[in-house]
């Protein structure tokens, strides 16, 4: 038995980006809701790293959320899954991949040349590097726990934020244009 959680980022602000539609203070106290109840099995968590607009201090966030996940139902119950997002036809994430030059306009989803397929696998720069790095420094270190040690790598390099740092996500209001 386990519990999957499918969070893709601890950070709120990047949750809130993404237009998922959920708060991750909300998903803690669910969390802590389940342990009170007897929950003693492993908890999945799925994590998607370098979504839009990923920069260390959301990697520090994410870092943090996983670190209480741990503390709620213990280390060794829960467990980080590592994902790439695909790219998918008439998304949000594809409106930002055109909009900031990733893909163009006309290309094939389907496509299994190298030059397309390597987009459609989400890992942009700047931080794409890093992350490849990081998942084969894990993988050469410890590739039966792949995702503990992607976090324990990230956590090295980066740190980590607080909690609250990771829960808040104050929404920024936009100024009008002015119109000459």
């Amino acid at each position: 038995n386990y519990f999957e959680i499918g969070i893709t980022s601890g950070s709120q602000e990047l949750v809130r980006k993404m237009r998922m539609g959920y708060n991750l203070r909300t998903v803690l106290q669910n969390c802590r809701d389940l342990k009170a109840a007897g929950f003693n099995d492993l908890v999945s968590v799925n994590y998607s790293f370098n979504v839009i607009d990923e920069r260390p201090e959301t990697i520090r966030q994410t870092i943090a959320y996983h670190r209480e996940l741990e503390r709620i139902f213990g280390a060794d119950k829960v467990e980080p899954a590592i994902f790439f997002i695909g790219l998918q036809p008439h998304t949000h994430l594809e409106e930002y991949a055109f909009k900031n030059g990733v893909i163009k306009p006309g290309y094939n989803p389907m496509s299994h040349m190298p030059w397309t397929a390597r987009k459609l696998l989400w890992n942009p720069e700047p931080l794409g590097s890093f992350f490849g790095e990081v998942c084969l420094q894990a993988w050469r270190r410890n590739p039966n726990d792949f995702g503990r040690e992607v976090m324990k790598i990230l956590e090295e390099r980066l740190g980590c934020a607080e909690l609250e740092e990771a829960l808040a996500a104050p929404i920024v209001a936009k100024q009008p244009a002015l119109v000459a």
